[in-house]
C-alpha cells in the first residue's frame, strides 16, 4: 500500500518515522499557507519581550528671542511578552482493537514477530498512517488556537456564560489568548472606535437573524477599509481575512450589482483571488468550521461574521521549537501490548500593534 503521507515528492520511510519531531515541523510550523497568513517565530524564549518605539508627533517651533530652544516630547516605549504554552497529547494503539472489517488498516497488517507494534518493522505503514492523521489535525489546529484560544473561555451554559458550545472541553482552548481575544478586548465599540465596525446581524437572535442580505457585505468591507490607517492601506502586505459569510456576501453584492466597486476577482495558477480595492480577500474558512462546531449555542452563532484587515507580521504565531516541533515520541510497550505516541509542544500567538488592523464583528 502506498504512504498515507505525501506531500509533493515527501514520502515517509521508516528512518524519517523515527525523526517526528522535525518532521511534523516542516509539514507544520513551515507550512507555507500558515506563513503567508502569519508571521511564524521559532525559537522565542519563554517571557521574551517585545519593544514597541512610539513616534515623535510633533517637533520644530519658530525660534524664540530669547535663543532657548524649543524642548520636544521624547519616545514612548511600550511592550509585550511572548509567554508560549507547554501542551501536550498522547494517542494510544493497540493493534488487537482494531476493527477486524476495518479493510483500510487490516490491509496493512499480518500476523508477524512484530504484529503489534507499528513503529518500525511489517506495520510500520500504520505508525505512516497515524502520523497523517496528526498532521491533518494539527494544520488546522494551529489556526484554530492562535485565533480562538481564551484563558477565559466557557461553555454558554457556565455562570458566568461563555460563548463555547456547552459540552466543549474548554481546556484544550484556554492556554492562552489568541488573536480574536486580543482583538477583542484592544478594538471594540468602546476603544479604538476609528478601526471598530459592528455587524449588526452578529446580535440576531436566530440563525435565520444573522444571515446577511444584500450590500451588508460590501457595506462592510468599506467601512473597514475606511477606518484603516493610512500605513496599513499602504502596505503591500495587508490582507483582509474574512469569514466565509462575508467573503461569499461580497462575491454576491458584486454580482447583484453587476459592477465591480472596487472588487476584482483574478485567477491565479488556476486559484481564484479576490481583492477589495487592491488588497487581497482571504477566506478564513477555518474560522467558519471552528464557530460552527465551537462557538454555537444552537440557535445562533458566537460573532458568525469577522473582518479583520491587517498583516501577516501584525499577526503573529510563536513557537519555543526552532527547526523542530517539540518533543515527539513512539515506543511500544511490550509488556501491555500497545503503541504510543506522545507530543509536546509549545504555541503563543501575538496581536501585535493596534494601528495596523481594522476590523469588523
Amino acid at each position: 500500500m502506498a504512504s498515507a503521507i505525501n506531500n509533493g515528492t515527501f514520502v515517509f520511510n521508516p528512518e524519517e518515522l523515527k525523526d517526528w519531531s522535525r518532521v511534523i515541523n516542516e509539514l507544520t510550523f513551515a507550512n507555507p499557507t500558515l506563513n503567508e497568513l502569519h508571521l511564524v517565530e521559532q525559537g522565542i524564549k519563554s517571557k521574551q519581550q517585545i519593544v514597541f518605539a512610539g513616534r515623535i508627533e510633533q517637533l520644530g517651533k519658530k525660534i524664540a528671542a530669547n535663543c532657548v530652544p524649543n524642548e520636544i516630547n521624547g519616545i514612548t516605549l511600550t511592550d509585550k511578552f511572548w509567554d508560549p504554552v507547554l501542551e501536550d497529547f498522547r494517542l494510544k494503539h493497540c493493534t488487537s482493537d482494531v476493527n477486524q472489517q476495518n479493510k483500510l488498516v487490516n490491509q496493512m497488517t499480518r500476523v508477524n514477530p512484530d504484529y503489534f507494534t507499528i513503529t518500525e518493522g511489517s506495520q510500520s505503514q500504520i505508525g505512516n498512517f497515524l502520523v497523517a492523521a496528526v498532521l491533518d489535525a494539527f494544520d488546522q489546529i494551529i489556526l484554530e488556537k492562535a485565533w480562538f484560544d481564551d484563558k477565559d473561555g466557557d461553555t454558554f451554559d457556565a455562570v458566568p456564560a461563555g460563548v463555547f458550545t456547552n459540552g466543549t472541553d474548554v481546556a484544550y482552548y484556554t492556554g492562552f489568548d489568541g488573536l480574536f481575544k486580543q482583538i477583542f478586548t484592544s478594538i471594540s465599540g468602546s476603544a479604538n472606535t476609528n478601526r471598530f465596525t459592528s455587524i449588526a446581524k452578529n446580535a440576531g437572535v436566530s440563525y435565520a437573524a444573522q444571515e446577511l442580505v444584500s450590500g451588508e457585505a460590501l457595506s462592510t468591507f468599506k467601512s473597514v477599509f475606511t477606518k484603516a490607517d493610512g500605513r496599513l492601506r499602504a502596505n503591500a502586505n495587508a490582507k483582509f481575512y474574512a469569514t466565509q459569510s462575508i467573503w461569499d456576501g461580497l462575491v454576491n453584492d458584486l454580482e447583484d450589482t453587476q459592477n465591480s466597486g472596487g472588487v476584482t476577482i483574478i485567477t491565479e495558477d488556476g486559484k481564484q483571488t479576490l481583492r477589495y480595492r487592491g488588497i487581497e480577500v482571504v477566506q478564513m474558512s477555518v474560522w467558519d468550521r471552528f464557530i460552527d462546531t465551537y462557538q454555537n449555542n444552537g440557535t445562533v452563532r458566537f460573532r458568525p461574521h469577522r473582518l479583520v484587515l491587517s498583516t501577516p507580521d501584525n499577526l503573529r504565531i510563536g513557537t519555543l521549537s526552532d527547526g523542530d516541533f517539540g518533543d515527539v515520541n513512539a515506543f511500544y510497550d511490550q509488556y501491555n501490548r500497545v503503541n504510543v505516541i506522545d507530543g509536546a509542544y509549545s504555541l503563543d500567538a501575538k496581536f501585535m500593534e493596534v494601528y495596523l488592523a481594522s476590523v469588523a464583528y
